[in-house]
This record gives C-alpha cells, sequence and structure tokens, in this order.
C-alpha cells in the first residue's frame, strides 16, 4: 500500500490542495521553466544532502551534471540565495551553507513564532474541509510511522512536511504561509542531517496525534505549545546529531594526525 502510494506524494499540488507559497512559481517563458526546474533540483539535493553543506557549487561541474545552460543557472542559484539555501561568495560563485548549532536554535526560534501564529490563526479560520484535510494529512503520515523504518525517506519527508503545511494552510495570510515555507526548508535541511531525527518513532507518533485532537478540538493554545514542543525536541535531536558529528571529525582529525 505504501508504495502505492509513492507516486501520489511526489505528484505535484492540484487546485483546492494546500501549496507551499515559498516554492510556488510562474512559468511564462521557456528560460524561467528552466530555472524554475534547475531551482526545484537544487533545492531537493540541497534539502537532502546530495549536496551537503560547504559544498562548492562551481558552474562548470553545475552545467555537466544538470545539462543546463548557464542563465537558467544563474537564476535558480540567485532564488536560492535569497532562501538561505545557498551563500554567495563574491566572485567565486556559490556553496552550499556551513551549519552550526546556533544558526539551527535561531531558525528553531523564528519557527516556532511563525508557524504557531499559523496554527492559531488556522484552528481560528478553518472550516470542516480543512479539519478533514489535516485528518488526511496526519493519517498519511501515521502509515508511515505504523511501518518504522521501512519507510523511503523521500516519501516520509513528503508526508511530514504536508502534515504541517496542512495544518497552517487555513491562516488566509499569504506572508506567514509564504515564510512558513522558507522556514521549513532551513530546518529540513538540518533534521535530514540528523541521523538522530530522520525517521519516525514512538514518541513523534504520540506528538504529532496530540497537535492533532487539539486541533479538531479547536484548543489553539495547547495545539501551538504542543507544535513548539515538538520543534524544541527535534531541535535537541538536530543539536545532538552535530555535536557528534563535529566529535567524529576531531578525533578522526587527531588520529591521521
Amino acid at each position: 500500500m505504501l508504495k502505492e502510494n509513492a507516486r501520489q506524494d511526489r505528484m505535484p499540488a492540484t487546485r483546492g490542495t494546500p501549496v507551499d507559497a515559498a516554492h510556488a512559481t510562474t512559468t511564462d517563458t521557456p528560460s524561467r521553466t528552466l530555472a524554475s526546474e534547475m531551482f526545484e533540483k537544487l533545492r531537493g539535493d540541497i534539502l537532502s544532502a546530495r549536496l551537503p553543506p560547504g559544498t562548492k557549487l562551481r558552474f562548470d561541474y553545475l552545467r555537466k551534471t544538470y545539462k543546463v545552460g548557464l542563465s537558467p543557472l544563474r537564476e535558480a542559484l540567485s532564488r536560492l540565495a535569497e532562501n538561505r539555501l545557498v551563500v554567495a561568495t563574491g566572485q567565486r560563485g556559490f556553496r552550499v551553507p556551513s551549519v552550526s548549532a546556533h544558526d539551527i536554535i535561531d531558525i528553531a526560534m523564528v519557527r516556532k513564532e511563525v508557524e504557531g501564529l499559523a496554527l492559531r490563526l488556522s484552528i481560528s479560520y478553518g472550516d470542516d474541509a480543512w479539519e478533514a484535510s489535516v485528518v488526511g494529512a496526519r493519517h498519511k503520515v501515521a502509515l508511515l510511522e505504523k511501518a518504522g523504518k521501512n519507510v523511503a525517506e523521500d516519501i516520509w519527508e513528503s508526508r511530514h512536511r504536508d502534515f504541517h503545511r496542512t495544518l497552517v494552510s487555513a491562516c488566509q495570510s499569504d506572508c506567514l504561509l509564504h515564510l512558513h515555507g522558507l522556514l521549513s526548508d532551513q530546518f529540513d535541511r538540518y533534521r535530514r542531517l540528523s541521523a538522530k531525527s530522520r525517521l519516525p518513532n514512538s514518541p513523534r507518533s504520540l506528538i504529532h496525534q496530540r497537535i492533532l485532537d487539539a486541533v479538531l478540538s479547536r484548543n489553539a493554545d495547547l495545539a501551538v505549545k504542543l507544535l513548539c514542543d515538538h520543534i524544541d525536541e527535534a531541535t535537541r535531536l538536530i543539536v545532538a546529531g552535530l555535536s557528534s558529528t563535529e566529535k567524529r571529525a576531531r578525533k578522526g582529525n587527531g588520529t591521521r594526525a
């Protein structure tokens, strides 16, 4: 059943489905279409760590690897820089941003404010159709949680992201949705780097269900608190993962010395 649903998870959003406003694009011309496609490919490779932190994004390498011209590549990289997914390095091009505990804690702080407000507004404005969409999104995540580690990472990421996006989709604020999309990208890049928080587990399953229950009872204060607790838990796991990685790197450098 999970395999049958995999294609649906990767399908683009259709009319009436919550869309991540941060990544909505226009395709007026072939050049813009190529730039948008390039943006999504690079974004996906950065979030999944196929392009790990610190990677230098040299134009020659990118043109050969992604088989794209210089103009759409420059446009895609410029958009990624605006979204803080790449860093411009003067005349030398771009690189994938490095990671640090300070940065993820900062991202988490802002995400809690933005997503918490958007959730509170969604609970206030959301109708029966919104409630049904939240229940559906939660159910899709629950199926993966029951499957445990026998789940493809891209399917888990898609459904988990959709659950959080659906929770805030009724907030009636394009600005909040745009910021939520940007912050989700920033946070997800760190989370996917952390082996400790990559796959679902029992505590996470419990918090997702408790968030849903609070939303359905229209208890905004409780729902926002649980959401912030959820983000805090993930942040702690990420920081712990970063600390372990740094210790291994220092140990490796000491061994080679």
